[in-house]
């Protein structure tokens, strides 16, 4: 049975509240009464206020399951009256009862295992729907979930407005669907299985998750404070057909990351508002599938011995693609492969490779190494065909001139440029050292970066004589190719 709070005197309103008066006390008469169901339908009408006080106005116990719904668009405003106070969160989470199932259970029991038990969805269900949540207060996190050891909470948002941010834990399985938020989603380490779908974050909005496994798709992040942030634990996480409008991609070592047929671009706001990719610590990443428009793709301090596979995206004006590899570290591959690199007279859109300090450590020294560098059926174009003036990237207290469409500044000891077609530059050149462009730069820039012990160029296609630029006593194989001159080291 649903009970209908609101400040409206309805005929069918179970509870009404003044308009701006306290509707805790409303709110917590529905919800103990619930208990007789054992489901608490709470369906808000209007706006209700709920005063913070010194206790958790709405403590939610494992004894019932909670759906939280607006009838139209619901409102719930957490107000503070008193600036003295430090209030704790509107909504959190409280009991064990999990505890209590696991007597009687066995491995012959045919409904629910004990290892099951952890990560079941026979456990909690906490939906909200159709309401926007607001925070006046001077506590963080409006709601604040999760309890030691067992992954039962199943939580459920949809058409929510969150302005608030939330912290929640311990689920099996979260959804946000159709949502607005310009406040922070936290869902941490101890979260499972959590999905958002269709949802627009703003404003200082952001998503982040340290959940083991993870989808978001189909979500626009608008402005620079918007973000999708993966921490430490975000491992294993997609991001699918999204929307990136200035909006921020920042990690803290999340492996195993797929961003897969977004779009990434800072075209809407002005300068001061950009946003930018800034993937660091993790391995095994891939980008694929995306359109990068004014905007920087950065894979920073990578520490492991993975693979990072840059595949099938288009790079258009302003949109470098920057990769650095940790002091010490040593990374497997990267692989850069099918991809439209677009530079014109004003903006370059080039790759670099470099170093950069070790985690714990300000100093950057270029110890670090590649093993295997493949760059493949990759096409590099000036598509205005006007001369002008590239720039480069600053790796720690070191420089890379923006004088080639690839710039090497780290030890790589296999590199293959196979099938890449590098159009005529039509007179680009390097804004410090007034170089023309070539296809290929290869610098060493202290004695920690050694000579690429393997370099190969096949089936490469170089218009109009365009300069490669390499030490003096690095030595390349190169067969195959038009406009690269044969030879064998």
């Amino acid at each position: 049975m649903a009970f209908v709070i609101s400040d409206h005197m309805d005929p069918d309103v179970d509870f009404y509240v003044p308009p701006g008066s306290d509707a805790t006390q409303a709110i917590q008469q529905a919800l103990e009464l619930s208990k007789i169901y054992g489901v608490a339908h709470i369906i808000i009408r209007g706006r209700l206020y709920v005063y913070a006080t010194t206790n958790v106005p709405f403590p939610l116990e494992q004894s019932l399951n909670y759906v939280f719904e607006g009838d139209g668009l619901g409102e719930i405003i957490y107000l503070q009256t008193d600036k003295s106070i430090s209030p704790p969160s509107m909504i959190t989470t409280a009991g064990t009862a999990n505890a209590e199932m696991q007597q009687g259970i066995s491995t012959h029991n045919s409904v629910i295992s004990l290892p099951m038990l952890e990560y079941s969805m026979a456990g909690w269900y906490i939906a909200f729907k159709n309401l926007k949540l607001d925070n006046y207060t001077n506590q963080r996190w409006a709601i604040a979930n999760g309890y030691s050891n067992y992954h039962s909470i199943v939580m459920y948002f949809d058409g929510v407005e969150f302005n608030i941010n939330i912290w929640i834990n311990e689920t099996t399985e979260v959804l946000v669907i159709n949502c607005y938020a310009t406040g922070e989603l936290l869902f941490d380490s101890r979260s499972r299985d959590v999905m958002v779908i269709g949802s627009r974050f703003e404003n200082e909005g952001g998503f982040a998750v340290s959940s083991r496994g993870w989808t978001v798709v189909g979500c626009v992040f608008v402005g620079p404070h918007a973000f999708l942030n993966p921490g430490n634990d975000g491992n294993d996480g997609m991001v699918v057909g999204c929307v990136f409008d200035s909006g921020t991609i920042v990690t803290q070592g999340a492996s195993g990351l797929r961003v897969v047929a977004c779009t990434l671009h800072n075209v809407t706001f002005p300068g001061g508002y950009y946003g930018s990719m800034n993937y660091t610590y993790g391995q095994n990443f891939a980008l694929i599938g995306c359109v990068i428009s004014n905007y920087t793709i950065a894979l920073n301090q990578l520490t492991g011995r993975g693979s990072y596979l840059i595949a099938f995206n288009t790079f258009n004006p302003s949109s470098d693609l920057i990769i650095a590899v940790a002091d010490n570290a040593v990374v497997q591959s990267i692989l850069i492969i099918g991809n439209t690199f677009s530079s014109i007279e004003t903006h370059n859109s080039f790759i670099f490779i470099g170093g950069t300090n070790a985690p714990g450590s300000s100093e950057t020294q270029l110890t670090g190494k590649v093993l295997m560098l493949y760059i493949a059926f990759n096409t590099f174009n000036n598509p205005n065909q006007t001369p002008g003036a590239t720039y480069g990237a600053h790796f720690g207290s070191y420089y890379i001139h923006g004088i080639a469409y690839v710039n090497i500044g780290i030890t790589v000891t296999y590199a293959y440029i196979v099938f890449n077609y590098f159009e005529n530059t039509y007179g680009l050149y390097d804004n410090s050292t007034r170089k023309p462009v070539g296809y290929f730069q290869f610098v060493q820039l202290n004695s920690n970066v050694q000579l690429i012990q393997y370099l190969n160029f096949y089936f490469n296609v170089v218009e109009n004589n365009i300069p490669i630029y390499i030490p003096s006593n690095q030595t390349y194989n190169a067969q195959f190719n038009v406009g690269i001159a044969n030879s064998t080291a």
